[in-house]
């Protein structure tokens, strides 16, 4: 059960990447961003995931991958639910940016 746990974090985590890419158009018309500028924020979570992926393992085994992974779950989940009240290109980025830290905190961890 907690192998199942953990493959169902890492793959909420790892399909992030391109959830987005369905609706990049309905998001460039909706918000009035540029199709140039779309791709950014596909590549902040992923650049944010790469970073913290390789900064939370030593952490983890540091204070533990219990706390580790709860703090990740809730920062993903706090992400995610703070998309809802996104107003433009920037608060976008900020938040992809917040999700790819808890993306590389859960994976790191839980690796």
């Amino acid at each position: 059960m907690v192998v199942f746990a953990l493959w169902l974090l890492v793959f909420s985590s790892a399909s992030q990447t391109m959830i987005l890419s369905p609706i990049l158009p309905q998001i460039r018309t909706e918000i009035g961003i540029e199709a140039a500028v779309l791709g950014t924020l596909v590549s902040a979570y992923s650049l944010m995931v790469g970073i913290f992926a390789v900064i939370s393992g030593p952490i983890s085994d540091r204070i533990g991958r219990r706390r580790i992974l709860l703090l990740g779950t809730g920062v993903m989940t706090l992400a995610l639910f703070l998309h809802v009240f996104i107003a433009d290109y920037v608060s976008f980025l900020v938040l992809r940016m917040l999700t790819g830290v808890a993306g590389g905190v859960l994976s790191g961890s839980a690796v």
